[in-house]
């Protein structure tokens, strides 16, 4: 697997969830002029929606297959205000690299229009519900591959 690195974002009430997602973006996509940031600001209002509903809180902003694993939890209330475990540092390599994807959390109930939207809005932002696994990285999936793990075929296995 590759490299997995973990932020929490203060939101609210010390950001808005519309200014939470530009920090998160800014940290994602650091170059303003950069095609990753384009595409981030253009879901911010529904990446916005799921920071107002704390699904964040316990269930990562993944953003993979680009670089690094990046996944962005979010701090509200006292939490956000005291800076409790808030980690905003800048990221060591961007994660929006070629072929970046990007995997967000929302309400069981919200999934339906926000994966609607996402996808009307972007093809590497994708939605998803508490607790749902986010795809492994293609490249790790292809190292794996390489490395020699390939299916096994149980009829040749379990052949006497």
């Amino acid at each position: 697997m590759s490299t997995v690195i973990a932020r929490r974002v203060a939101s609210t009430p010390v950001r808005t969830a519309s200014a939470t997602w530009a920090q998160i973006s800014a940290m994602l996509a650091p170059d303003a002029s950069s095609d990753a940031r384009a595409e981030l600001d253009k879901v911010k209002g529904v990446a916005a929606c799921s920071i107002s509903s704390e699904v964040t809180a316990n269930d990562a902003i993944v953003t993979y297959d680009g670089g690094p694993r990046v996944r962005v939890y979010c701090a509200f209330n006292d939490d956000a205000i005291t800076g409790d475990g808030v980690n905003e540092d800048p990221l060591p390599r961007s994660p929006t690299g070629d072929g970046w994807r990007m995997s967000i959390p929302f309400p069981k109930e919200d999934v339906g229009w926000a994966a609607k939207e996402l996808a009307r809005l972007s093809s590497r932002i994708t939605a998803r519900a508490p607790g749902e696994e986010v795809a492994e990285d293609s490249s790790s999936q292809r190292a794996q591959a390489t490395a020699g793990h390939g299916s096994v075929d149980t009829s040749e296995f379990f052949r006497s």
